[in-house]
């Protein structure tokens, strides 16, 4: 009995460090430029998220990962420095943000994952997570702006990731996201949203 214990933390240790995941890059990583003071206060933000996602058909993702992406947005929000006050929902706001994250994969990759898992990571795989942000963002003066921003990621099951998982680890997919909404912010600016 004790073998078999031994064995299943084994088993799931290599299932959770037996990976590795790396930015697709097709943004570069953003560092935002300070806030330009122009004279004018900095605006009020109003901002929602949503998170879609799945395997084949794309559907509303649980509550839990909602949370998570919505926390994610807001703090990338409030390190701008580019808002005065944030708010879910404010009807008052100078800036209405709404924000939809579509993270969908190839249902055909379960197969290779499958043969890593029996093959005890022996055997590689991969699987790429493509991410789709689309944000609307409506000023009360009118100036409205709708941007699309796609990036991926990509998850790599081999043993050898063991020794990989601590810098390339979960977190990577949460800094791709937090990149995305950074290249909003940036396309905000460049697009005169804080003048």
């Amino acid at each position: 009995m004790q073998y078999l214990s031994r064995l299943l933390v084994l088993a799931l240790l290599a299932l959770f460090c037996g990976c590795a995941i790396f930015r697709g890059d097709q943004i570069p990583p953003i560092t935002l430029a300070p806030y330009e003071a122009s004279g004018k206060p900095k605006p009020s933000l109003s901002y929602s998220s949503l998170a879609l996602g799945g395997l084949g058909t794309v559907k509303q993702r649980p509550q839990s990962e909602q949370e998570a992406i919505g926390a994610e947005l807001l703090s990338v929000l409030e390190q701008s420095g580019y808002f005065s006050r944030l708010a879910k929902s404010d009807a008052t706001a100078d800036i209405r943000f709404s924000s939809t994250l579509t993270s969908t994969g190839n249902p055909a990759a379960v197969v290779p994952a499958f043969i890593t898992g029996f093959s005890l990571w022996t055997i590689p795989s991969w699987a790429k997570d493509s991410l789709e942000l689309a944000v609307d963002v409506k000023r009360a003066d009118g100036l409205e702006k709708h941007y699309v921003i796609q990036d991926s990621a990509t998850i790599v099951q081999w043993l050898p990731m063991i020794f990989v998982f601590p810098f390339k680890g979960l977190s990577v997919l949460a800094d791709v996201r937090r990149n995305m909404v950074r290249k909003v912010l940036q396309d905000m600016q460049t697009d005169g949203f804080f003048r």
